[in-house]
């Protein structure tokens, strides 16, 4: 058996053993190998009957797969020739859960959030129980990321309201972190982060235009300043599809 036989064993196995729709899947699949540049911008789809031996999914199966990219705008038919994967398709961004302060900012930039929820006054969760000071009073929000105009997180935020304070129409528009890097004047010690792989309930299913039970990465990140309180602590979940943790460890000699 060669390996691309073996990749679409695999397919096939994984797409029988679905908890959805096999439609569903099976469009999350071919959206997936768009976006990854299998099939980039201009090239041409394999035939529907291609698609279903491939795959081994009946016709109707492709067809309704088909439809749910061609709602998205990621592949278009043109009569008579066949169908083709969009020439605005944008690439992905990539977020990257780097432990470098910096790139961290980078990966930041130019993204988006939209508030859900805010509580005005409340304290650190229960969880929330290291050595690190607490301040008495934080600003709970929940919010949605967006890169590039794609929901990629679901963040539960929690800013110590002294410096919330400090600009509260720039928290509320733009993402948290780089702008607490401006208001802290460089007074901003350590962020903690951890990473677990988990699945998305319905309601993060539903922020994320992803299946319930898709994986997802819960980060939780905290923040302290000079003094050793925790001025910043999120949890936040993300398309397990859109993020990657790099890190780097060195031997020792």
């Amino acid at each position: 058996m060669t390996d691309a036989t073996a990749e679409t064993e695999d397919i096939r196995r994984r797409l029988n053993e679905t908890q959805q729709p096999l439609y569903v899947s099976l469009s999350n699949l071919l959206e997936t190998d768009i976006y990854e540049g299998r099939w980039p911008a201009g090239a041409q789809l394999p035939t529907i009957a291609e698609l279903s031996e491939r795959y081994d999914v009946a016709r109707v199966t492709i067809r309704q797969a088909l439809g749910v990219l061609s709602a998205k705008g990621l592949i278009i038919p043109i009569q008579g020739k066949g169908t083709f994967v969009a020439d605005q398709v944008k690439p992905r961004k990539t977020i990257s859960l780097d432990s470098d302060w910096n790139y961290l900012l980078a990966t930041l930039d130019g993204n988006s959030a939209e508030s859900l929820d805010v509580i005005k006054s409340c304290a650190l969760p229960s969880t929330v129980d290291g050595p690190e000071k607490h301040f008495k009073d934080y600003r709970y929000m929940k919010r949605i990321h967006r890169a590039y105009d794609e929901p990629y997180c679901v963040n539960d935020v929690y800013l110590a309201n002294d410096y919330y304070n400090r600009d509260p129409e720039t928290f509320d528009r733009q993402m948290i972190i780089p702008h607490l890097t401006r208001v802290s004047r460089a007074k901003l010690k350590r962020m903690k982060q951890s990473v677990r792989i988990t699945s998305a309930d319905l309601a993060v299913a539903k922020y994320m235009n992803i299946p319930v039970n898709a994986p997802v990465a819960e980060v939780r990140r905290l923040i302290t300043n000079r003094k050793d309180e925790i001025v910043f602590f999120s949890t936040g979940l993300y398309r397990g599809d859109l993020v990657v943790f790099n890190t780097t460890i060195d031997v020792p000699g």
